[in-house]
């Protein structure tokens, strides 16, 4: 059987996001568009792939065993490609964590900048899951959070790119949904509920360090699979609050208010992340861009921030004011 590579990208992807639009605008494609070569191959294997509910999307039985095979197909494929075309010539290949988050919009500033430049995302939801990648040369630059994260190496370079407030997210009917800003102490009150995406991340490890600095109650539950499927999982959690960064939106639902945090306002350290050898020569364009955007993407809110303490050391070689930091 001859498998169209393009049919397999598209369910490689549309199998990590579980949001057909999410998963159509990585391809550059229309939703419907990616509904026509999802259906394609699923005639092809003759088994169905995925579960469309009206709110939710998940793998069958058969698209989860096919998965893993599949990626390798991807990876075998881009290897391949690899192995032949100059390097200065190849995609600048970018992990961004996840649609949602800032990692992406400082490669769209990029794309702004030269909107023909070659690039090929990836989104593997953690830093730690995005490092073995990047040791394997299947990428060449990833984002997150440097500190307590697994598979770090002396053959890494980092930079921190951004400093991004956090913000209390709560239903409508939150006793705090009426405030315009929230103290985090006063989250001692309700508690912290957070998802949970397969294991434990260097963003839970973050939370888990705030959590203990601020004697917050805090617990984590199952992924959510969809923006629809988070808000259900946030109404399920009753008073309770969960934190996000503040460069996401939730336009797509009124009913979730999104609060800044104040005294301190806990700030998430981005870093950019790329091999110290052998790197395609546009991760030095991209770490470029992200020294001219440090004006904004590093200034902080007003007043005091709080960092986990072994992230303090970022901040001197970005220039931040440390003494304004708590941690």
């Amino acid at each position: 059987m001859d498998l169209d590579l393009a049919l397999v990208r598209s369910f490689a992807i549309t199998a990590e996001e579980l949001h057909f639009r999410r998963a159509a605008e990585r391809l550059f494609i229309t939703q419907q568009g990616l509904s026509q070569r999802i259906r394609r191959l699923e005639l092809l294997l003759g088994v169905s792939l995925f579960v469309r509910g009206n709110r939710s999307v998940a793998l069958t039985e058969e698209g989860q065993r096919f998965l893993a095979p599949a990626r390798r197909v991807m990876e075998a494929a881009d290897a391949a490609v690899q192995a032949v075309q100059p390097r200065e010539r190849r995609p600048l290949r970018v992990d961004v964590v996840d649609g949602r988050l800032a990692p992406l919009q400082l490669v769209r500033k990029l794309l702004e900048e030269d909107p023909e430049l070659p690039l090929n995302l990836s989104m593997r939801q953690s830093l730690a899951a995005a490092l073995p990648a990047l040791a394997r040369d299947e990428i060449d630059t990833a984002f997150g959070r440097v500190h307590d994260v697994q598979g770090w190496s002396a053959e890494f370079s980092h930079r921190l790119v951004r400093l991004e407030p956090l913000r209390a997210l709560v239903p409508r009917t939150h006793p705090l949904a009426g405030r315009d800003e929230v103290r985090i102490d006063e989250l001692r009150s309700c508690a912290i509920w957070q998802p949970r995406n397969g294991v434990p991340s260097e963003w839970e490890h973050y939370v888990g360090r705030l959590a203990d600095s601020f004697g917050l109650s805090l617990a984590f539950s199952g992924a959510a699979l969809s923006d629809e499927h988070f808000l259900e999982h946030l109404w399920s959690h009753g008073e309770m609050a969960c934190l996000a960064g503040a460069d996401v939106s939730y336009a797509f639902s009124p009913d979730i208010r999104s609060i800044p945090l104040v005294d301190p306002t806990p700030v998430y350290p981005w870093s950019m992340v790329w091999r110290r050898q052998a790197g395609h020569p546009l991760v030095d364009r991209l770490v470029g861009l992200a020294k001219r955007s440090a004006g904004d993407w590093l200034t902080h809110v007003p007043g005091e921030i709080w960092l986990p303490a072994p992230d303090r050391a970022l901040l001197r070689g970005a220039g931040v004011d440390v003494d304004a930091v708590r941690g």
